[in-house]
């Protein structure tokens, strides 16, 4: 969990699925442009035989690692999946909830991209995304999930035969507890511990007793089967009942009980318990071994693109008595508004090393999606019907004919080169975030400057070599004209190619007047002008964007959140930096104090 190539011109073609839960196109298409203009870039990779300048190779065989095994028909013309296997994305209402009704298009998309499963999580550190009756005093978010928007969420996903899964913090991530002040005794974080990881005492009554109020108040409200419990990423030991317990039992007994009871309390409502393998599969493997047999293992490791150590993971926790399902991550904390090509080799990774065990102890495979304010709502469908492609049908068919069947099936658009080089050019060059990547992950996030200091780093940073988002958005144009279905996602996808271009250009502006021989005032204060007006215009539609389908007055919108960097928050982040540019174009002195030489 988060919390924290082979060419792209010929095998990497996914197709999409049936359009869901959408909005109609609307009808102020532009007439006249029906044909679409082919890009060289495509031929000219086939003609290098490489990748793209600082990507990722694609590893991935291509060939089909799966074993025979049966299928049921799936809701798109000639896609099957697997029968009696997980197949899922997620939700992180936890940490940024958004109106019901793009769960409920979440919901409808899962049907019609055979997917038969949606994890929610609504408990996180920075708060509930679910209006806990049992305990109203928790950290809850003001546009929180009632209990009647969550029921009719839950009946609606059953309908269609998809399980809404809930997901509670029960262990790690638990400051939406230990932030009440009747609770803070209940914080059990280790000094000198792993960062800002924390944790709930795992031997306290009171914490159990909380946590089954919290497990029976879902359970009631969710038919779903499971219940799950996170329990990742946690720093614990720091409490005088955590020290004292210690001193007769190892670390590996008491969270091996902890996670035994909390599977108990879910076993008497009726749930299958789920937890996250982080610690008890990878960093703490005495754990493994002492866990009930019925509680499932949900194993996430983001950045592997082999399936082979996912599958090893998987059969340790089988061969344990477990059973595993699998997690990769589209937007975890390496990718910005955008995943890109390295997220889409973990998924392909995931769907072949579980497709390749035949023991119905591996469950599947549900693919994670964290912090919504890191990209625009409605932008990501064609990555989620990728991941359904490679997740039911596996690999080597997403690449084949992921983005194919989302152009024709989602936007109702004929495929064609144009559409091609789109997707296959912008998951190569979509920034990776640095504090989560490799030192040599090309190109990096830019985060757009919001102050003095960000702005002399800026015009000291040399010129980027940025991607060719221009490009991209002036293709989008030409296929404007074909989008039939699902308009609204069709125009997010765009703006989250426009704003990439745009913090690029940004810096790229700010470096090009510094080189400039010579620089006059005139200059300077022409460009902050253009720069200001330029952030204005782009802010207006991110606010747009962002009010449609998430509270206008979020936490996460108007101010900073626990835990989150300015990446984690798109629209925050880039109000500040119109803010400032806006200040900049009224005082354009100021702006020019900020270059090197004085002009």
């Amino acid at each position: 969990m988060e919390k924290r190539v082979k060419k792209a011109s010929e095998d990497f073609q996914p197709d999409l699925l049936h359009s869901v839960g959408k909005t109609t196109r609307r009808d102020f298409l532009t007439c006249g442009i029906t044909g679409m203009v082919g890009s060289t870039l495509k031929a000219g990779r086939r003609a290098e035989k490489a990748p793209l300048a600082g990507t990722l190779g694609y590893g991935i065989s291509n060939r089909e690692s799966h074993p025979p095994e049966a299928f049921e028909q799936g809701n798109l013309a000639g896609a099957t999946r697997p029968i009696g296997r997980l197949y899922g994305l997620m939700a992180d209402a936890a940490r940024v909830p958004e109106d019901p009704s793009y769960y409920r298009r979440a919901i409808d998309f899962c049907h019609a991209w055979n997917l038969n499963a949606y994890l929610i999580s609504l408990a996180d550190d920075q708060g509930c995304a679910l209006r806990f009756r049992s305990h109203p005093e928790l950290i809850t978010h003001k546009n929180a999930l009632t209990h009647e928007q969550a029921k009719e969420l839950a009946r609606y996903a059953q309908q269609l035969g998809v399980d809404l899964i809930p997901e509670i913090e029960s262990f790690g991530h638990t400051r939406y507890i230990t932030s009440v002040p009747q609770y803070a005794s209940l914080a059990d974080r280790m000094p000198g511990g792993h960062g800002h990881f924390s944790a709930v005492t795992p031997v306290s009554s009171q914490t159990l007793k909380l946590m089954s109020d919290l497990y029976r108040e879902v359970a009631e409200i969710f038919p779903a089967p499971y219940l799950h419990g996170g329990c990742d990423e946690v720093n614990w030991g720091g409490s005088e009942l955590s020290r004292q317990a210690l001193r007769t039992r190892s670390r590996d007994e008491i969270w091996a009980e902890y996670l035994n009871s909390l599977d108990r309390v879910a076993r008497r409502l009726g749930k299958e318990f789920i937890v996250w393998g982080d610690y008890i599969l990878h960093k703490r493997p005495g754990v493994l071994p002492r866990l009930n047999k019925d509680i499932i293992v949900m194993d996430w490791q983001y950045y592997v693109t082999d399936p082979k150590p996912l599958e090893l993971a998987a059969r340790k926790v089988i061969d344990t008595g477990l059973r595993a399902i699998g997690a990769p991550a589209l937007i975890s904390c390496r990718w910005g508004p955008r995943a890109g090509v390295n997220a889409l080799q973990n998924i392909d990774a995931y769907a072949d090393a579980y497709r390749s065990i035949r023991n119905p102890s591996a469950l599947g495979v549900i693919v994670t999606n964290w912090i919504p304010s890191r990209y625009i709502q409605r932008s990501l469908w064609d990555s989620y019907a990728y991941a359904a492609v490679a997740i039911t049908e596996g690999s080597s068919v997403a690449r084949r004919s992921a983005f194919r069947k989302f152009v024709e099936n989602f936007y109702q658009a004929e495929w064609n080169e144009n559409w091609s080089d789109i997707f296959m050019t912008l998951y190569q060059i979509t920034p990776n975030q640095k504090s989560c990547s490799p030192s040599w992950m090309r190109p990096v996030l830019p985060v757009p400057w919001r102050n003095q200091q960000e702005l002399r780093t800026a015009i000291q940073s040399g010129r980027l070599n940025a991607p060719p988002f221009r490009r991209l958005l002036s293709q989008l144009v030409f296929s404007e004209a074909q989008v039939r279905d699902n308009f609204d996602a069709f125009l997010a996808f765009r703006l989250s190619v426009e704003y990439l271009d745009h913090i690029f250009w940004r810096i790229n502006a700010l470096v090009e007047e510094e080189l400039k021989p010579p620089k006059t005032p005139a200059t300077a204060a022409a460009l902050i002008r253009t720069i200001a007006d330029r952030d204005q215009r782009l802010l207006e539609k991110l606010f747009t964007f962002w009010n449609e389908g998430r509270a206008s007055d979020a936490a996460a919108k108007t101010g900073p959140v626990f835990d989150f960097g300015p990446s984690d928050q798109l629209l925050y982040t880039f109000h500040q930096a119109a803010t400032f540019s806006r200040q900049l174009a009224d005082d354009p002195e100021r702006f020019c104090r900020a270059f090197a030489a004085r002009v």
